[in-house]
């Protein structure tokens, strides 16, 4: 009867445990962002001769900077050197209580260190602008005074039909001179 009851307690031990490891494997599952890529991996490229939008932008994505990193890579089929930002934000609920509240999907956007054209560009430093953009947002968080009735974020702009070049290591890029980046704080009263 011991032995029994010894089986038993062992089963009970391996169930438990076995139960555990499914919850924890449960919630990695759902703990996991979804994620967005900009622009597709296999997005047309663009010829080096293509003209500059028209500066009228149709994709403002307001968010928290997650991730900011410069990535060394290549040119598809000239093996340039070519620098590539990757700037990782996650989709907010604006207008707020003043807490973040996170959607729950990071969007990856992708785009050159410098500019294409620095000569001919409106703005070559719109990759620097989005990497002072980031630290300045990520500092307004962290300083942030919990009662604050507003929160600050980043906002990250590419023009309506923003230029692509295909990388060897990243994929399709857009080129730093068809984004722009801001940063700004919820202005708006809560719910």
């Amino acid at each position: 009867m011991n032995r029994i009851m010894g089986w038993g307690f062992v089963a009970l031990v391996v169930a438990v445990l076995g139960a555990g490891a499914s919850a924890q494997n449960n919630d990695k599952q759902q703990n996991q962002q979804p994620q967005k890529r900009r622009p597709a991996a296999d997005a047309v490229v663009s010829p080096r001769n293509a003209p500059a939008p028209s500066g009228e932008y149709f994709s403002i994505l307001n968010g928290l900077p997650i991730n900011f990193e410069i990535h060394h890579d290549t040119e598809v089929g000239t093996g340039k050197p070519i620098d590539v930002i990757l700037f990782v934000i996650e989709l907010q609920v604006m207008n707020s209580d003043g807490d973040l509240e996170p959607e729950g999907l990071d969007i990856f956007n992708y785009f050159t260190a410098k500019p294409v054209d620095a000569k001919d560009d409106v703005n070559p430093h719109n990759a620097r602008d989005c990497m002072y953009w980031n630290g300045l947002v990520l500092n307004a968080i962290e300083t942030r005074d919990p009662s604050s009735r507003t929160w600050p974020y980043v906002e990250f702009t590419a023009a309506q039909g923003a230029r692509v070049i295909q990388t060897n290591e990243d994929g399709a890029v857009w080129w730093s001179d068809d984004v722009e980046c801001w940063g700004s704080s919820d202005r708006f009263s809560p719910f």
